[in-house]
């Protein structure tokens, strides 16, 4: 591209561009006073002109969706102002297949300009989609406001030697009257908000913008100490590096912006950033940190944000690769962050780019525009093998998973629509419109065959042949909200952007089945989250098996020839569990291929400690009808340990006892041994031998393994000794080398309830659900910086919380709810089965607190409160309650629960967690100094006294027995 304007009849160039926005370090194009206009109305004429080749050997026609032309008139880009050069129509010619040569077509845009008249005004483009660029992919033209210059009138002398008229007297020289100088109005610097932080993804574009309310800043120099500081995430402490005001002129809109780095001004344009802090600069946003401005005695102004807590992206905090924009209504400095004054992006995955940020304006915007309410999930996906071309029976079904989402209409502009092979946009014209679900809380749409197939089972039929219906397996199908000025993907199948054809996600001629235990909608494909059958038979409406094959018609997976090591080699086999409980261990190993014999020389080895190892071949056995493969140390002993346990599957009852493979050498030593599944037909020769997958020589190719090649898991964290190692769902599938993540490794609690998961479970693999409920509440009278609030899980530990899992608090006699809480997703249950909540990290110490809620979070309590753990995202009465303290909408001051200057802790004998609060089950204690705060540490038993109940000194609240 070139980018060029003519300055009496001279081109010049004007903005260059380079293959990096960075390396461009151009002048000023434009700079006039307003002296300099009065004297003339210069006119430009700027013209940019690009050229587009085609290197193809087929005539390539520009496609405006995806081949655009993005066109200002201002200082960004605004993609919605799409214009077409003349010609645009007109098809490319292919390659010159003699001189190798491509076809260039030159298009051109020009416009007149006049900087006195026309501020900001200006004239930019950019080719962006699916093309290969070796030039730069955009020019810019704009205009520059400079400030105008004042005139100043100078005094006007009588020509020298000049005489006055005769007849005249000079006129007598008179002081002039001495007049009080008229105060200059005085700006208000603290009246000062933060408007705007912008960190998107660009290194080179980020920001911070001030705004400042009082109209005597305008144009004016700050005079007064003001800083702008930072909080990194979680620390209560400012950094020491800051950005000092003083001295710094405030812009005529009252705007003062500061910006990373010089080229963020190349990009947005020439004088829009104030102040250029530097890389290591609070303007250096990551997203993640607290933002304050402070006056000289680092009282907080203005502050987004809460020190001492960790931004993610479900606490409003978070914006990384996105911005936080201040509402508009929200003038008055505030040194507490409250989040509903905010915009936070990207708060549903809707990242911002610099083209998305308005740098020195200040408007009201739409915020994140989240997934509707109502969860609605794509379940199944058909297009049926059947001898035609043209009528092929083919469907998409769409589920409610909650009941409370079934049987209603709701307008959230839901549309299913198919971005047609490696399309970026969805094919509006066939989008299909769903506005209800239907009380079985299934909706199929259908093609027109699948309607003449299944009749009362497609809910709506789309009979558009390029139809989101109709896919032949090569295109992505999704459930958006949305249209074509704006959307956003709900739930997809597929990878935007990507042919499906020779991937993971086509499905020519097969069936897509979403796996069972992926209820939430999906905005991001995932291949480990559907399950592909080849030429399988589909069952509409029903969604209660996600295994090939699962359909009430479908026919036996039993193989009807002699299984050979090719026509295995997409048999799945892999470790779902490692058991040693009760000193009775065994190995579950699952496989994808029930029913077929082993010819592939496969097998599990162990190494011991000393390097020692041992294997036991699985060529030549049958695999069992359910899939499992179970490696027993001893048939008799594994009988009786798990003998009388049965499962109902699939019209079957079958017998969770049977031990299918005896190997004593193999299980010696387990809890510590690290095991895998060996293929050694594997070789270097072969594709799917790359890497750490290979063993020595490249003989051998693990399928799957647990822990480390010739190593045994002693002193590490993987050990499970006395315990199970369970596979998580959300792996389902062989993987070398060993991720711990993968796994969990869970130990008898010896509570008073047995918790779920921790019994093995042979022939069955199913989820682990996380155990938590809360322990310990403690408001120190001596020293309320070290309030707290303790959970513990007796069946996991090392555990990361990877569900919506929220702390709310009620306050007072409300039965809502308060805005502070605290999420515990992502948070890690530690190694000890604790989740401690502190108010900072000084209090116990980061070995103990899992996390830091800050000065105004759920830790910030008086003991009269009440607390709920629930599974949600926000606090809502809708979420489900999982463990409950207090009574919400009672007063709870001076009630047995009320834990003032003191501590309630949960008994150990009593189940938990509770929905319902009973008293009984905690003990309540006043009158507490820090140092008695039990966080992280297992309460005493207490038993009832035989005597009277003592009772706390002073208060009269019944408190203080069993202590």
């Amino acid at each position: 591209m070139t980018c060029t304007y003519l300055d009496n009849g001279v081109e010049e160039s004007c903005f260059p561009p380079g293959l990096d926005i960075n390396q461009n370090e151009p002048e000023p194009t434009w700079s006039f006073t307003q002296d300099e206009c009065d004297r003339a109305n210069p006119t430009y004429e700027a013209t940019i002109k690009y050229e587009m080749c085609n290197f193809n050997p087929e005539a390539f026609t520009p496609i405006p969706v995806k081949n655009f032309i993005k066109f200002a008139h201002n200082r960004r880009l605004e993609a919605e102002s799409i214009i077409k050069p003349a010609y645009w129509d007109n098809a490319i010619g292919p390659i010159n297949r003699d001189t190798l040569l491509p076809t260039c077509v030159e298009y051109e845009i020009k416009e007149t300009f006049k900087p006195c008249e026309q501020k900001w005004r200006g004239l930019a483009i950019e080719m962006d989609g699916n093309l290969d660029k070796d030039r730069p992919n955009y020019c810019r033209c704009f205009l520059r406001e400079y400030p105008r210059s004042e005139i100043t009138p100078t005094k006007t002398e009588p020509p020298s030697g000049t005489e006055p008229p005769s007849g005249t007297e000079p006129p007598t020289k008179t002081e002039p009257p001495t007049e009080e100088p008229t105060p200059e109005p005085t700006c208000d610097f603290k009246d000062v908000v933060i408007t705007e932080l912008a960190s998107p993804e660009a290194s080179y574009a980020k920001y911070i913008e001030l705004y400042f309310g009082d109209e005597n800043c305008e144009g004016v120099k700050i005079t007064e100490e003001i800083k702008v500081i930072s909080y990194g995430p979680g620390d209560c402490e400012p950094s020491s590096i800051t950005i000092d005001l003083k001295g710094e002129t405030i812009r005529e809109d009252g705007f003062l912006t500061i910006c990373n780095s010089v080229s963020a001004e190349y990009f947005y344009g020439r004088g829009e950033c104030t102040v250029i802090g530097g890389l290591t600069s609070p303007a250096n946003l990551r997203g993640t940190e607290s933002i304050a401005v402070v006056d000289s005695e680092h009282d907080i102004i203005d502050i987004f944000g809460v020190p001492c807590t960790d931004a993610h992206p479900n606490n409003k905090q978070y914006f990384v690769n996105g911005r936080a924009v201040r509402k508009f209504n929200v003038w008055d400095p505030s040194s507490e962050y409250n989040y509903e004054d905010w915009h936070v992006f990207p708060q549903c995955g809707q990242e911002v780019t610099p083209e998305g940020m308005d740098i020195n304006e200040w408007k009201e915007v739409v915020g994140p525009v989240c997934a509707p309410e109502a969860t609605i999930i794509i379940t199944e996906i058909v297009d049926k093998d059947v001898d035609s071309y043209t009528n092929v029976p083919r469907y998409v079904e769409l589920y409610a998973p909650r009941r409370r989402h079934r049987g209603m209409a709701f307008d959230h502009n839901l549309k299913l629509v198919i971005f047609h092979s490696d399309f970026l946009e969805p094919h509006w014209a066939s989008a299909v419109s769903i506005d209800y679900m239907p009380e079985s809380g299934f909706l199929v749409v259908c093609n027109k065959a699948a309607y003449e197939s299944y009749r009362s089972e497609c809910a709506e039929v789309s009979y558009d042949i390029a139809g989101p219906a109709n896919s032949n397996g090569n295109d992505q199908i999704a459930l958006i909200s949305g249209d074509e000025s704006g959307w956003f993907v709900v739930d997809i199948y597929g990878v935007i952007g990507e042919d499906g054809y020779d991937t993971d996600h086509e499905f020519l001629n097969s069936r897509v089945i979403r796996k069972l235990h992926v209820t939430e909608a999906v905005a991001t494909w995932s291949k480990h989250d559907w399950q592909v059958c080849k030429s399988d038979i589909p069952d509409p409406n029903k969604w209660d098996s996600d295994e090939c094959g699962g359909a009430e018609d479908a026919p036996s997976l039993a193989p009807t020839d002699s299984p050979t090591p090719e026509s295995q080699k997409d048999c799945q086999f892999f470790f779902t569990e490692l058991g040693d409980c009760e000193k009775k261990p065994f190995i579950e190993i699952k496989s994808t291929c029930p029913g077929v014999t082993i010819t592939r020389d496969l097998t599990v080895v162990s190494w011991k400690e000393y390097g020692l190892s041992c294997e036991v071949s699985l060529k030549g056995m049958v695999v069992p009808d359910d899939g499992f493969i179970i490696i027993c140390a001893n048939k008799y002993q594994h009988n009786q340990e798990f003998g009388g346990n049965f499962d109902y599957v699939a019209g079957k009852w079958r017998d969770l006892s049977v031990c299918d493979i005896e190997d004593y050498l193999l299980l010696a030593g387990n809890g510590f041994n690290s095991y895998a599944i060996k293929d050694s037909d594997a070789g270097c020769d072969k594709s799917d031998c790359v890497g750490s997958n290979c063993h020595s020589g490249c003989g051998d190719k693990y399928l799957d393994i647990y822990g480390y090649p010739g190593s045994s898991l002693a002193y590490t964290d993987h050990v499970y000794d006395e315990c199970r190692a369970v596979r998580k769902m959300n792996y389902p599938y062989g993987q070398s080398p060993f991720i711990p993540d993968m796994w969990e490794v869970i130990c008898l609690s010896f509570s008073f309830n047995t918790q779920p998961g921790e019994e093995c479970d042979p022939r069955v693999w199913k989820e682990v659900p996380l155990v938590l409920f809360f322990t310990e509440f403690c408001d120190p009278e001596d020293d309320k910086s070290k309030r707290m609030i303790e959970l513990y899980s007796p069946n996991k530990r090392d555990y990361k919380i990877e569900h919506d899992l929220i702390v709310m608090k009620y306050e007072g006699t409300s039965p809502y709810p308060s805005y502070a809480f605290q999420s515990l997703k992502g948070q890690v249950v530690d190694g000890k089965g604790y989740v401690v909540m502190c108010m900072n990290w000084y209090s116990y110490g980061r070995d103990t607190c899992t996390l830091i809620t800050g000065y105004n979070g759920i830790t910030s309590f008086s003991g009269t409160e009440h607390f709920a753990l629930a599974g949600c995202e926000f606090p809502s009465n809708d979420c489900e309650c999982i463990d409950m303290y207090g009574s919400p909408g009672l007063d709870a001051r001076g009630k047995p629960q009320d834990f003032s200057d003191g501590k309630a802790f949960r008994l150990r004998t009593v189940p938990a967690p509770r929905k319902i609060f009973d008293i009984g089950h905690w003990v309540v204690v006043d009158e507490i100094t820090a140092d008695q705060c039990g966080a992280g540490k297992s309460p005493p038993p207490v038993s009832p006294p035989v005597g009277p109940p003592i009772y706390g000194k002073g208060k009269g609240k019944g408190k203080g027995k069993y202590w």
